[in-house]
């Protein structure tokens, strides 16, 4: 059972923050002149119920505060008038608040604040009509009327961890590779019998109601996140000297929990760089011939298992120079999101660093979105991110290279081709499609791996991610299908390039690939190389057998496919015990990588037992773990380990050098 303390403080949270986000729009309307008496009120209203809750659940620091903006709201009500300077000190006690209730470390100190407050209030108090009683007039009834009862049917909403969500998410998930593993081993079979037939059929009806239930679950629309929004633009436009409006459309849209979990700082940069770099100075857009007062947009809209988010402003937009220099590069989004790229002059707090839009692109391509920039000098910028809906389902094409399985997301492929003739500029392949030259490139060379050369018409995917498109090459394509997408787990959780991975109908591993590492790493693949030297066509001429070690499946097989993608054979062991009985049986086994936490028999206690078999004591073993402790290593080592990789410092290039150097390849 969960805690009731740690509920009840979840529920005050939640409504606290979205009961600060009514007050900062409401404070925003004030400041700016456009409040009416019913602002007050819901101010007023806010406020108490947020002083209230901190006072039963012992939050004395936030019921202070919020008492004391309560105590002005009421002095306001009682004058009848809202004076607009009063705002700045009030939208500072409820950015104090949020920090305090979000038990942030950097929270505003609540003794100064406390004083400012207590000095509007003696301001309004001081300009009332004699007689007056504001605190009576303020006060809250002793005994409030009960909330009305939440309507019956579907107006009812209740509160559910978000743990149990993602659970249900995975069951689905679980299912959904179930039927497509049923589906594979009985082949065509389901057609054959009509009982058959329908029981799938039903089946199939019913797991897609209940994943699209788990996903709606799941998902939250962006007006989640977009209170705080209006107000963090209003500040960055007070302290650059700048006028700007703020809008948002939209805000009904849903995307995964996750994602806007993590999506409000990349928001952040760029609404940053809207108002900071886009929007013009009052006098600017003056002589511009533009309005005063700027205007930043966020948008948001479905496209498909897509949700496009823009940031778009109307200020001074690219450069002429920028936009000539992104021609060459390949896109807007290559320029302005290098590294360290900054329009501005010098560096103050807000700006000139460099790090916003490089910071933006690598959160976007890190779950599998894409980011594109449209600009024209003086007439704005739009920022669009392309995020999935939902992370723990997609629909990719697989695709198949060297004996292992790879899925790009289909949102990224524009079309399949079959590969004939192509063009060789500066070196490099090329396609003509379109109109325009788009760069070739085999996938083996591509994500580093070993790989007999391909065919004279071999089949190819066109990716466009921000941009930039590529032509990528392999063996076979093998249809689209929607998969689970498994996280790489703590020990692969390094490897770049890669989204995740699923497990296929047939027992497969096939490898998620990140859509811009292609189209990145396309640019630089040079044209085709002449003609392979002797022994050289196929990789190495015997391919070593190498005996995996792992008690997570998801793991194991991945490394199976690295080490396959690599050209290696091998055979796998679910633990220890296991691991010996198939060092019985399998005398070509050349080289074992073991896991350390295992049940039945763990890593140390595998290699001793190799180095105590006589005819086997010189089998190279490599250990890889999460365990990274000097003492862990250094008793591997001492049980007889060649290498001891821990995932800190683990990532697949430096696995494959280092069972080359032990098997002697």
């Amino acid at each position: 059972m969960s805690d009731p303390d740690a509920d009840l403080t979840g529920l005050f949270r939640d409504e606290s923050a979205q009961r600060l986000d009514q007050m900062d729009t409401a404070l925003l309307a004030v400041e700016s002149g456009a409040a009416g008496a019913e602002t007050i009120d819901s101010l007023f209203r806010n406020a108490h119920t947020i002083k209230g809750a901190a006072g039963m659940l012992g939050f004395d620091d936030v019921r202070a505060l919020a008492h004391a903006a309560e105590d002005v709201l009421a002095s306001v009500r009682t004058a009848g008038a809202f004076p607009p300077e009063f705002a700045p000190p009030l939208l500072r006690a409820t950015a104090a608040l949020r920090a305090q209730v979000n038990a942030e470390e950097t929270a505003e100190p609540v003794t100064g604040l406390l004083k400012d407050l207590a000095a509007c209030r003696a301001a309004l108090i001081d300009e009332e009509p004699a007689g007056s009683a504001p605190e009576a007039a303020a006060a809250p009834a002793a005994h409030p009327a009960p909330p009305a009862p939440a309507p019956a049917g579907d107006g009812r909403t209740l509160r559910v961890p978000a743990g149990k969500i993602d659970h249900l998410l995975d069951v689905a998930g679980e299912i959904m590779q179930y039927r497509t593993r049923l589906a594979h081993s009985l082949g065509g079979q389901t057609g054959q019998s009509e009982a058959v037939a329908e029981a799938f059929g039903a089946g199939e009806r019913m797991l897609d109601d209940l994943k699209d239930t788990a996903i709606g679950m799941r998902t939250l629309p962006v007006a989640v996140i977009t209170g705080p929004l209006p107000r963090m633009v209003r500040d960055f436009a007070r302290a650059a000297g700048k006028e700007v409006e703020f809008v948002v459309t939209g805000a009904d849209t849903e995307l995964d929990r996750v994602i806007l979990e993590s999506l409000s700082e990349p928001l952040g940069h760029l609404l940053r760089n809207a108002v900071i770099h886009g929007v013009e100075s009052p006098a600017e857009r003056e002589r511009a011939g533009k309005p005063a007062r700027g205007r930043v947009e966020l948008r948001a809209a479905s496209r498909g298992s897509f949700v496009e988010i823009v940031v778009a402003d109307d200020g001074r937009g690219a450069s002429p120079e920028v936009i000539g220099e992104a021609r060459r590069e390949g896109s807007l989004a290559d320029v302005l999101a290098r590294p360290g790229y900054s329009t501005a002059d010098e560096v103050t707090d807000l700006a000139g660093r460099g790090v916003g839009l490089d910071a933006v692109r690598s959160y976007v391509h890190s779950l599998g979105g894409s980011l594109a920039v449209r600009s024209e000098p003086g007439q704005g910028m739009e920022v669009v991110q392309l995020l999935p809906v939902a992370l723990a389902l997609m629909e990719v094409l697989l695709f198949e290279r060297a004996g292992a399985v790879y899925g790009v997301p289909l949102a990224v492929v524009e079309q399949v081709v079959m590969v004939a003739e192509t063009l060789t500029l500066e070196g490099r392949q090329a396609l003509e499609i379109g109109g325009s030259s788009v760069p070739v490139a085999d996938f083996a060379q591509l994500i580093g791996a070993v790989a007999a050369p391909l065919g004279d018409q071999p089949p190819a995917l066109i990716i466009a991610v921000g941009g930039r498109r590529a032509v990528v090459t392999c063996d076979a394509l093998l249809g689209e299908e929607e998969v689970v997408i498994k996280p790489l787990g703590p020990l692969l959780a390094g490897l770049e390039g890669y989204l995740g991975a699923s497990i296929l109908g047939d027992g497969r591993i096939a490898l998620l690939v990140e859509p811009a590492m292609l189209t990145r790493k396309s640019q630089g693949v040079p044209g085709p190389p002449g003609p392979p030297g002797p022994g050289a066509a196929d990789g190495p001429a015997e391919a070593s057998r190498i005996l995996v070690v792992e008690d997570s499946f998801t793991v194991r097989e991945l490394q199976r496919s690295i080490l396959e993608a690599a050209g290696y054979s091998v055979a796998t062991a679910h633990d220890g015990r296991d691991a010996l009985a198939v060092l019985g049986r399998d005398a070509a086994i050349s080289l074992v990588i073991t896991d350390l936490e295992m049940p039945e028999l763990d890593g140390i206690g595998l290699t001793r037992a190799i180095r105590a078999d006589t005819a086997r004591s010189s089998l190279p073993v490599v250990i890889v773990t999460s365990r990274a402790a000097d003492e862990d290593r250094l008793r591997g080592i001492e049980a007889g380990a060649d290498a001891y990789m821990a995932k800190r410092s683990f990532d697949q290039q430096a696995l494959l050098s280092t069972v080359e150097r032990l098997v002697g390849r």
